[in-house]
């Protein structure tokens, strides 16, 4: 199917009367000034709005019915192997014998959590032997945070043998801070998540800072304007990330939304470790030349593109984590970094090579042949695995 021009969605009248309310005025490249709204605004309402959002609403985002895979739909492997992890790295932080809550934050539909909870409980009857991983005495429980009531119900039932044991639940984002424990450490896992939050995107032009605006000039089509920078965090932003000399035309992303939720978790934690897992990668690399429009892509029916304004609360948006930002951000609320790379080198460091198996099976469905295709899907397939970062901080002692 090819991709067709702006279609009329349920958000999009929404979108148009919210621009049209604005007191903000754009320059479009036609040289109009009209009432505008940031993208920032407009990708917030885009994805949340509380009844047309992307993440607010319909069926389920990922998997082959949805827009996009996660990794943890590529067999169970990296489940596994974060489990593994997540069990070495607990007993170097918190020592042994401690009851441990995990909290899978944008847990999606419990993929992620099912696979790390069967690896700390290896369920009889499963398709293949998982070797025993050491947990130094530590027991987990895992705790879904999920937004999208769809995705919550999918992970209620996928998880329902654990719930009723008394080892995993699923939860709204509404009112997180008191799911976090008081009397337990904690891992909070944020796979993909960092990326799901609204962006501001900056510009220069002609030497002088500004940001990209929505405008809808004929009362139907939404275009791309410029706006004054408004709030004085973004300039701050920009100094902080060494970037005042960027070059005339280069789009850069500031993911303050991201970094907020970030630092305000990691202030509220006492004795824990916070694993980020996302796409993206440093300041350097991200405002590099070849980076000129920025890093935004949206995402439909497994189809990647550039254009934010087709289907506005029908697609994903999302823009690529500055990881130097978090950084300095995390570091700043006490967060000290433990590890950071490539998704790819914190599989093989877990142990993920050790997985795979000599076998002279035929068959593309046995297990063992699944299994294996899996391990070297989540290392190989199109550099994904280069391209996604772990960064992990420890929050107190």
């Amino acid at each position: 199917m090819e991709l067709s021009r702006q279609g009329e969605t349920p958000l999009a009248a929404i979108m148009r009367a919210c621009i049209s309310r604005s007191d903000r005025k754009g320059l479009t490249v036609d040289g109009e000034v009209l009432s505008a709204i940031s993208f920032h605004q407009y990708m917030t309402l885009c994805l949340y709005h509380p009844e047309f959002g992307y993440y607010r609403s319909g069926a389920s985002k990922v998997g082959r019915e949805g827009d996009f895979y996660t990794s943890a739909f590529v067999g169970d492997m990296m489940g596994e192997r974060l489990a593994a992890a997540l069990a070495e790295l607990a007993y170097a932080r918190f020592g042994g014998d401690q009851d441990v809550e995990v909290i899978d934050w944008g847990g999606g539909t419990g993929r992620l959590a099912q696979h790390m909870l069967s690896a700390w409980h290896p369920q009889e009857g499963s398709e293949l032997d998982s070797p025993e991983i050491e947990l130094g005495g530590n027991s987990f429980s895992v705790t879904v945070i999920e937004a999208n009531p769809e995705h919550r119900r999918q992970a209620e039932e996928r998880l329902r043998s654990f719930i009723q044991s008394g080892m995993a639940r699923v939860a709204d984002d509404a009112g997180w801070e008191a799911l976090l424990p008081s009397d337990r450490p904690v891992i909070v896992v944020a796979n993909e998540l960092l990326d799901a939050f609204p962006v501001h995107r900056l510009v220069k032009q002609n030497g002088r800072l500004q940001e990209w605006g929505v405008a809808c000039p004929d009362g139907q089509n939404l275009i791309s304007c410029l706006l004054e920078v408004e709030d004085p965090r973004l300039t701050q932003w920009l100094e902080e990330e060494g970037l005042n000399d960027l070059p005339d035309g280069q789009t850069v992303e500031a993911n303050l939304d991201g970094v907020d939720w970030a630092t305000k978790l990691i202030s509220r934690l006492r004795r824990a470790i916070v694993v980020l897992i996302d796409y993206g990668d440093v300041t350097e690399e991200l405002t590099a030349s070849h980076r000129k429009d920025g890093t935004l892509l949206c995402y439909r029916e497994h189809r990647a593109h550039n254009d934010p304004f087709l289907w506005p609360g029908l697609q994903d948006i999302t823009a690529h984590v500055n990881f130097s930002h978090v950084r300095r951000s995390l570091e700043a609320q006490g967060g000290e970094l433990i590890w950071y790379g490539t998704q790819k080198r914190f599989l093989v460091e877990s142990g993920i090579l050790e997985r795979l198996s000599e076998h002279g099976i035929a068959d593309p469905f046995h297990p063992l042949v699944r299994r294996n295709r899996a391990i070297r899907q989540l290392l190989l397939s199109d550099g994904m695995s280069e391209l996604f970062k772990v960064q992990i901080f420890g929050v107190g002692g």
